[in-house]
Formats: C-alpha cells, structure tokens, sequence
C-alpha cells in the first residue's frame, strides 16, 4: 500500500513521510463519569466528555529507493518528536488531526524488514479539553460582561472565611485529585 498518511512538524517546518502505511486505526472515546461532583464542569455534556482523540499509524520503513541508513534516520526522528514531546500534525486519508503528541513507539526488525524495520506510532492529542473549556468560560464571560441586569444578587456572607479541618481539607484535596486517596 502507498503511503497514506504523513506526519507535519509545523514547529520544524518538516514532513515525515513513510514508505508504506499498513493500516491507519482512529480512537475516539468518551469519559463517562457517574460520580455527581466529579462529572461537572464545562467540558462535561451529560456526566461525560471526550477523551483526547488517538490515531495509531502502522508503517514499514525501508532503505530501498533511499540512501542507506534512511529508516535509521526517520525512526531516529520519530524518537526526538516523542522524548521532546513536539506537538504533531497527522495526515490520514479520512482525517487530519492537529496538537497530536507522540505517544508509543513499537518498532521490529525482523527477515521481512532486513533494509528496514516495521512498526507503529501511537498519537495522543494534546490540550482538547482545555480548549473546549477556554472557550466555553470566554463565551460565558461574554455573556456575564453584557448582562445590564439591575436587580440585586446575594452573593453569601461578608463575614470571616470558615477554616477547614485536617480531613475536610484532605478529603476537598483528594476529591480535587491533588492527594492522593
């Protein structure tokens, strides 16, 4: 099979092709969160939210029609994206996935592959849900700002500010996900 996808380094202004492409597999997932505290937020539609998008790209790599050492070098390359954590642009037939990070790397060698190897890079995206979020708080900051409303809001006590117990505030951090339960 021809190559059919590719991998863009906007930051790097370069595209990693390979020599062939295997199969092209796309995760896409929701979070379901039955707890009641836990499944609010403005990311959260009806005690869920997506989970970052996943496409995992199985691919060979050769030497041939290369200059020697070429499959050395991409996989070289693909391991910099990954321990560097480059965001990543991935190119499908059906679909292009932008803030992608290199998650896994799988690669063999094997008498199949001797001028080359064969493997799979698993893409994670990165910051979905923070921008679902940001977006959804500037709109509803928008919304706030032109409320000309004129009646008068209880907005709670002007009194001092209660003090947590040693458990309440570890039970609040543990919920938060901040200590460990």
């Amino acid at each position: 099979m021809p190559s059919t996808a590719c991998v863009r380094v906007p930051s790097y202004g370069y595209t990693y092709t390979f020599s062939g492409v295997l199969s092209v597999a796309h995760h896409f997932s929701l979070k379901v969160d039955s707890s009641s505290e836990s499944g609010t937020g403005l990311d959260y539609v009806n005690a869920a939210r997506n989970a970052p998008d996943r496409v995992t790209l199985k691919v060979i790599e050769s030497d041939v029609g290369h200059a020697a050492g070429w499959s050395a070098r991409i996989l070289q390359a693909m391991e910099s994206l990954k321990r560097n954590r480059v965001l990543c642009e991935v190119s499908t037939p059906n679909r292009t996935y932008a803030s992608m990070l290199l998650t896994e790397i799988s690669v063999s060698e094997d008498k199949a592959s001797q001028s080359g190897w064969t493997g799979s890079f698993s893409f994670t995206q990165f910051a979905q849900n923070a921008a679902v979020s940001s977006s959804a708080v500037s709109s509803a900051s928008a919304a706030k700002a032109d409320d000309r409303s004129s009646s008068a809001t209880h907005t709670g006590n002007s009194g001092p500010a209660a003090t947590l117990s040693t458990s309440e505030t570890k039970r609040l951090l543990s919920r938060a996900g901040i200590l460990g339960g």
